[in-house]
């Protein structure tokens, strides 16, 4: 079957940006580190150093402004992207048009028939995407910003420079543990949703009337895109494509098969 996702353009543009953010916040931090070397370079040693160490403050100061700026617009393209996702969601769960075209190669809820039964089925299975896609997010986001934020503290310790220099700067570090902070609990959150439908589907395992968890079903999806809206988290492209081929959709397969979905 042709893969087809009418959401993937605005995902791999929000994507795209998130991209030059990453630059940003790079460039940002080697003209940190430029401080820093230079900071403690005597003008005995290279006439004008002064004005080297100010023109890497600056360009320090104004990547870091681009970096939360583009933090504020990866946001709200998330929030545009996410609203097309959702509409797809509802188009195949209940057999709708709202998207213009569904997406096909998307969701493997195959002969499942239409309906509340079927709109937690598809969350069931992106629970599963998401939550581990989360887990191999969460050590590197970390990394990095242990990393970073020890770079900026020491800029922002050495050296004579504007106030605002420094609060820009720490800012744009303390934008980044946040991200590491969301992340960290959205990766959480994730796996308990995914346990949560777990549950559920155990339950229903034993051929119950269905109509009778309805609620219930309503109340985890719910909680899965509730929570994706609140972390406008975007998912890495490597670590989704290489558990895309090599893992999950076996992994998929066998649970829809334990939970004679």
């Amino acid at each position: 079957m042709t893969r087809f996702v009418p959401h993937q353009s605005s995902f791999d543009f929000a994507k795209k940006l998130d991209k030059f953010q990453a630059i940003a916040l790079i460039i940002s931090t080697v003209f940190a580190i430029l401080h820093v070397v230079l900071s403690n370079i005597s003008s005995k040693e290279i006439p004008n150093i002064k004005c080297y160490d100010d023109i890497a403050n600056g360009f320090s100061t104004f990547f870091s402004i681009v970096f939360i700026t583009l933090d504020i617009i990866v946001n709200y393209k998330f929030y545009k992207a996410e609203i097309e996702r959702r509409k797809d969601l509802i188009d195949h769960a209940f057999d709708k048009n709202y998207t213009g075209g569904k997406s096909t190669g998307y969701f493997n809820a195959q002969g499942v028939p239409i309906g509340v039964y079927k709109l937690a089925v598809q969350s069931f299975e992106n629970s599963l995407y998401t939550s581990e896609v989360a887990k191999r997010m969460t050590l590197r986001k970390w990394i990095v910003a242990i990393i970073i934020t020890a770079i900026f503290v020491l800029s922002a310790c050495i050296g004579d420079k504007f106030f605002v220099n420094t609060v820009l700067q720490l800012g744009a570090t303390g934008v980044f543990i946040l991200q590491a902070i969301k992340l960290q609990l959205f990766s959480s959150k994730m796996n308990d949703i995914h346990s949560d439908f777990k549950k559920l589907f155990t339950d229903l395992k034993d051929g119950s009337d269905k109509t009778l968890k309805e609620g219930e079903m309503i109340l985890y999806v719910l909680n899965y895109e509730t929570t994706l809206s609140w972390a406008s988290i975007l998912t890495d492209s490597k670590i989704f494509d290489e558990l895309n081929i090599q893992i999950l959709p076996t992994k998929w397969g066998e649970m829809k098969r334990d939970y004679r979905i």
